[in-house]
């Protein structure tokens, strides 16, 4: 007879419900284990193992039919920082980056502190508002394509009725226009992304906190600063991170709009350049250089708007 056996005999004969044997199940570390492991498995897959290949490539001279590989050190860094027009690529980047998260972020707080005013009609304008971002990027380039066309673009037309311009403006065909038209356009899609984390924060926030300013005598300027600001400041800045990154990063609206760069290359930001570089030039090594740079320059930014996340996050506590 098994010490099981015996054990549940005697239990029975004291008057007590033996006990079921216990399975060996996982633990709780090896649960969690288990359940990040594939998305950890396709993250190494998709995006850790090209960032390898881009960072080795880079210090190399890449055949582009072969795919043989000769180690160049630092001149592909060197020709990139040395090279006008792709100085001139990662300018145009900074000022296309930082002009939109100005403009997505103001747009985006004001609409989301009037959606959540308890106006009458606010639950339309809800679904009205986030239509730009359902729409994909495609049909918005060709959408806005047709609507800012010298000739035929309702734009015109609607700016020269109510006597705002004089003569069709060349907002696509027009080096000095074309990229504030192609970030008006990025502003109007992207816009409702800080409108719903902001909404979704606004509505989370304790009524009793602004009942304890208004009793302290605060009037609505004071439940702002006390109150408003602090509790939307961090879900701000962990959305500017990830807007920055896709920004920084976007490639079918500049391209679309601008015709692959516009005339001059007015319009060419660091992912037209990799493109034109990579596919154009057959340089891919200068093209996995300029990828590197810009992955570092966004890792330092996402350091401070984290480092600001912290921050503001401790303060609303």
């Amino acid at each position: 007879m098994s010490v099981t056996t015996s054990s549940r005999q005697r239990a029975r004969q004291e008057g007590r419900t033996p006990e079921k044997p216990r399975r060996q199940g996982l633990t709780d570390r090896q649960l969690a284990i288990a359940m990040v492991l594939p998305a950890a498995v396709l993250i190494i897959i998709f995006a850790v193992y090209p960032f390898l290949i881009a960072v080795w490539n880079s210090f190399s001279d890449v055949d582009i039919n072969t795919g043989a590989t000769s180690f160049l050190g630092l001149d592909n860094y060197v020709s990139i920082f040395s090279t006008p027009a792709i100085l001139a690529s990662m300018g145009r980047s900074i000022v296309w980056t930082l002009s939109n998260m100005v403009l997505q972020v103001v747009i985006g707080v004001a609409v989301a502190l009037l959606l959540n005013a308890n106006l009458k009609g606010q639950g339309i304008f809800r679904g009205l508002v986030l239509f730009p971002y359902m729409v994909p990027a495609i049909v918005v380039a060709l959408i806005f394509r047709f609507m800012f066309n010298d000739v035929t673009g309702v734009i015109n037309f609607g700016l020269q009725k109510i006597g705002l311009i004089d003569e069709p403006m060349s907002w696509l065909s027009d080096p000095d226009m074309l990229m504030t038209t192609i970030v008006l356009v990025n502003v109007w899609k992207y816009s409702p992304f800080f409108m719903i984390v902001v909404l979704a924060r606004l509505q989370t926030i304790d009524s009793s906190l602004y009942e304890a300013v208004s009793v302290d005598g605060g009037g609505w300027r004071h439940r702002f600063t006390a109150v408003t600001v602090p509790a939307i400041v961090p879900v701000v800045l962990a959305g500017m991170l990830l807007r920055t990154i896709w920004t920084a990063y976007d490639f079918d609206l500049p391209f679309l709009l601008s015709n692959g760069g516009g005339p001059g290359g007015a319009a060419v930001t660091v992912p037209l350049e990799i493109r034109h570089l990579a596919f154009e030039q057959q340089s891919i090594g200068q093209a996995s250089a300029l990828a590197v740079v810009a992955a570092i320059l966004l890792t330092g930014a996402s350091y401070f708007y984290i480092r600001g996340y912290g921050r503001a996050t401790k303060a609303d506590q």
